[in-house]
């Protein structure tokens, strides 16, 4: 925008003035906007400039170019400042742990170990949870729910398993931060959901009274 002001010239006509607010707002700052909001508030300033005329500059588009652009400056700050917070809000938005038709818990937990093989820390981590879940599955611990979240599914298991609810509810907030979340896993929390496997396994459900 910077380079679009120094360069306006001193009374730019009707064309110039339209190619100049097309090339701006044309930036990739707007781009996410297209085909919403902005693209009929730009059709609308089409039509307004058209037809507009400014006292005392007869023909002249600075005053009209110069009052644009500062508009344009404002829906940009709009548009930077909250853009990353929508897109953060829906990172942080976790969805179904399955998407795609169940398997047993071995193959999981096989895909979970060649890819921590491999230094693919992200998926080891989501297929070893998802190795976890249906080992619950398998024991009747948990009842499949197509959809459930790693949350849901980690609070029904602890009624089952007291004991191993604090480390249920890390393994799946692990799970939703690294799934849904943009976290990169690492060696460590591998590591961490490995104990949390091994002592789900080890553990007996609990009696109801």
């Amino acid at each position: 925008m910077s380079r679009l002001l120094a360069g306006v010239p001193v009374a730019p006509d009707r064309a110039r003035g339209r190619e100049w607010l097309a090339r701006e707002l044309a930036g990739p700052e707007y781009r996410e906007a297209q085909g919403s909001w902005l693209a009929r508030a730009w059709e609308w300033l089409q039509d307004w400039l058209s037809q507009v005329r400014v006292p005392g500059l007869g023909t002249s588009w600075t005053g009209v170019v110069v009052v644009v652009l500062l508009l344009a400056a404002v829906v940009a700050v709009v548009l930077l400042v909250g853009g990353p917070v929508r897109r953060s809000a829906r990172q942080r938005e976790p969805g179904a742990v399955f998407d795609a038709a169940p398997e047993p818990a071995r193959a999981h937990f096989a895909r979970a170990d060649a890819a921590a093989a491999a230094g693919d820390w992200d998926l080891a981590v989501a297929e070893r949870f998802r190795g976890l879940v249906r080992s619950l599955e398998e024991r009747t611990l948990v009842d499949p729910r197509p959809g459930s979240t790693a949350g849901e599914l980690a609070a029904r298991a602890a009624t089952s398993l007291p004991g191993c609810a604090e480390g249920l509810t890390r393994a799946a907030r692990t799970f939703d931060d690294v799934r849904y979340g943009g976290r990169s896993a690492g060696a460590g929390t591998d590591g961490d959901l490995r104990e949390v496997v091994r002592a789900v396994a080890a553990t007996r459900p609990a009696v109801s009274a």
